[in-house]
């Protein structure tokens, strides 16, 4: 492991979101506890999404051009424990969490504070994370309460 120099103690007190990244549809949908997750520009509406490289997730979102995001407020406690690890592929992954079909045809959590629908513009591969900016198709917001934040402790672990 790298050592913990003052660039990486430094790098983790980046203030993210937690979110829940959805991709694949039917059977085949997934979830995952994402946080590396930005708005990305306006025209198109577009975020970025960073995801470790060899993680099951990321054939789904290349093979269907499409993932949602999921954003999480302070009463999403049990969804994040829920996506926490991910799911390997063929384990459902959603179980009694509600859900519903964006217009993409991707899942996203009914009981998240926010959700943005994506299509896949490009993908970038430049460390140990795949970058993949999507296209904002639809989205919408389910109440006032705050999204959930997090600080790392360091730059180099989740």
């Amino acid at each position: 492991m790298t050592e913990l120099t003052g660039t990486a103690l430094g790098l983790g007190r980046i203030v993210s979101g937690l979110f829940v990244l959805t991709a694949g549809r039917g059977a085949d949908a997934t979830g995952m506890l994402a946080s590396f997750v930005q708005q990305a520009g306006f025209e198109p509406p577009s975020v970025t999404v960073a995801l470790k490289k060899g993680r099951p997730i990321v054939d789904l979102v290349r093979d269907g051009g499409a993932f949602n995001i999921s954003v999480l407020h302070d009463g999403s406690m049990g969804l994040l424990a829920h996506f926490a690890r991910g799911f390997e592929p063929g384990v459902p992954a959603f179980g009694s969490v509600a859900i519903q079909d964006a217009c993409n045809g991707v899942p996203y959590l009914l009981d998240a504070h926010a959700y943005v629908a994506c299509e896949v513009l490009g993908e970038a591969d430049w460390s140990d994370h795949l970058v993949f900016c999507g296209r904002v198709v639809d989205g919408g917001r389910s109440d006032d309460d705050q999204p959930l934040t997090h600080v790392r402790k360091n730059g180099l672990v989740y």
